[in-house]
């Protein structure tokens, strides 16, 4: 299996730079004969470590609690996993080299930080639905830490 390559670059007047055409034509002259996929897509701003920092030491603390509470023996990978698939409905299509299509689990690491802001607003408004679990807005939960 070929390990994906990424070119982060400019684009400049509808163009991209002599520099960064001529690394991206070398890796396609590489393939000549082959089939290749290429995407373009506009980078964005990743979530930040706050984000980060208030998702996994509160929100989905608070959740993992309130599972086992309930019975489950779950850590908090498992309740990510979860709320990923059942909450985010975050997912992607894989497709193998014969074309056969598979739905596999997303990721969060890829969402912007807006994307990752209205995720985790959908898993609060979920845990207060189904869990009855009201979940801190960050000022109050890094406000009780401190």
């Amino acid at each position: 299996m070929t390990r994906a390559l990424e070119f982060v670059c400019p684009v400049v007047d509808g163009r991209l730079p002599e520099r960064d055409a001529r690394r991206i034509g070398d890796v396609i002259r590489k393939f000549d004969g082959r089939r290749i996929v290429i995407s373009v897509e506009e980078v964005k701003k990743a979530r930040s470590s706050q984000q980060n920092r208030y998702y996994w030491g509160c929100v989905v603390k608070l959740i993992t609690d309130a599972f086992r509470d309930a019975g489950n023996m779950v850590n908090s990978d498992d309740v990510h996993d979860f709320l990923k698939a059942e909450v985010g409905r975050l997912s992607q299509v894989l497709v193998t080299v014969e074309g056969e299509v598979f739905r596999g689990p997303g990721s969060t690491a890829k969402l912007t930080t807006t994307e990752f802001s209205n995720y985790i607003e959908a898993v609060k408004a979920w845990a207060a639905d189904r869990l009855d679990l009201k979940i801190p807005s960050p000022d109050e939960a890094f406000e009780s830490t401190n």
